[in-house]
């Protein structure tokens, strides 16, 4: 009869105990309420104002893993959500309105890129007079990608016709009506595309559209008519070669300059007038999530695996301050008038003000901070992942990491 060794090796000591350990952190460290925390019921993974919704930026809506879009109102923490329709996580989401003289109610679809390698479509109608009728009218899909979507964005032709743009981790580009039909395609042979983005300062008559990918190149084309799409051949601009690895994040900012975020463990700027030349870097000591910038402060805002949220001076590069507050990696971020809110695998939401006493008040607090375990711990009622969800959900977010030392010298030819 066959023997089985099933003695405990000494690694697995260590590993149990560094589970245990990093457990009891996350356990201590969830106990805290810094940035007026929401929690939500599964992880989050997109973030959106949405200024159709509400002009005055007070709604935001999220994308989360257990496969749901929910919207909050930050003035009173309201939350609702859309009806379920995909089985999987949602990774991104993009939004358009269209308003007709004829017609008193506006239209607004939410876009919402998902792991099932679909897109889905919230649609909405109300009147924005009355502030009536703001609930979903219908909810479909249609399959988009080879592998799952990553990033959406809503663009219009030269000839104004509005639509749809998917990045997947397929390495291409596609392009939809607002209905779903196919309407073109980009093949620029990467692994994945990270994000797209559009050039706000390009010509309605000639719109550019920027786009990351995660061999770490970053490209632009311009996008041509609606009647030429299928047809037209799409020219890329030359490689942006800022970073080392997979570029995770596009941000222009008030002067059009560009603002990325990297696997490489950096934030960069790009200028525009020296040819998208990075000019500064911002050293993080993980992969830098996302990037935002309040220009009317001076401020740029990062979001790092490590969990933390960095605010530094924009003319400088110089760190400001850290937000502390998430228990796990910091996933997206949004700006709304002087807050920035930062969404987690943590499952919760969070806004930090950056309003020139705020913010002062929150690096005089940094100096004598509170010991997080006296803080009360946010009520989580709902339902988290199963570890197999669990442990799909971190493959996604260490898709990059696990192919980095792999890819890096070929990414470098």
């Amino acid at each position: 009869m066959a023997s089985f060794n099933t003695s405990v090796q000494p690694g697995d000591y260590f590993q149990t105990d560094t589970s245990i350990a990093e457990t009891d952190r996350k356990s201590r460290k969830a106990a805290n309420n810094k940035g007026d925390p929401v929690k939500f019921p599964t992880k989050i993974l997109a973030v959106q104002v949405n200024y159709l919704f509400d002009a005055s930026g007070d709604v935001l809506f999220v994308a989360e893993a257990g496969g749901s879009i929910k919207g909050l109102r930050l003035s009173t923490n309201e939350i609702s959500s859309t009806p379920r329709g995909p089985q999987a996580p949602l990774t991104c989401l993009a939004t358009q309105a269209t308003k007709t003289a004829s017609d008193p109610f506006t239209t607004m679809r939410i876009f919402a890129g998902c792991w099932d390698k679909s897109i889905w479509n919230y649609t909405f109608r109300f009147a924005e007079q009355t502030n009536q009728g703001r609930t979903v009218t219908e909810h479909t899909s249609f399959e988009a990608h080879r592998d799952f979507v990553k990033c959406l964005i809503v663009a219009r032709t030269p000839d104004k016709q509005e639509i749809l743009l998917s990045g997947g981790a397929d390495g291409d580009i596609r392009f939809w009506t607002l209905d779903g039909q196919p309407c073109g395609s980009l093949k620029p042979a990467s692994r994945g595309i990270e994000d797209l983005a559009l050039d706000p300062l390009s010509s309605p008559d000639n719109p550019i559209v920027f786009f990351s990918t995660s061999k770490r190149e970053i490209f632009s084309f311009a996008l041509p008519e609606f009647s030429k799409l299928k047809t037209t051949q799409i020219q890329l601009s030359a490689p942006i070669l800022a970073h080392e690895t997979s570029v995770y994040k596009l941000h222009f900012d008030d002067d059009g300059d560009l603002w990325t975020a990297s696997a490489d463990k950096t934030a960069k700027h790009l200028s525009r007038n020296h040819n998208w030349a990075s000019d500064t870097t911002l050293q993080h000591p993980d992969y830098v999530r996302d990037v935002v910038t309040h220009d009317g402060y001076g401020w740029v805002v990062t979001a790092c695996r490590d969990e933390e949220i960095r605010v530094w001076y924009k003319a400088t590069g110089d760190l400001h301050h850290i937000f502390t507050g998430h228990y796990e990696e910091v996933t997206g971020l949004a700006l709304t008038n002087d807050l920035v809110i930062s969404v987690s695998i943590d499952a919760t939401l969070r806004r930090w003000s950056l309003a020139p006493a705020d913010l002062q008040a929150a690096v005089d607090a940094a100096k004598n901070p509170q010991l997080l375990e006296q803080e009360p711990e946010p009520s989580n009622e709902l339902p988290m992942l199963t570890e197999e969800e669990e442990a799909e959900l971190r493959a996604l977010m260490e898709e990059e990491e696990s192919e980095l030392l792999e890819k890096m010298a070929w990414d470098e030819q």
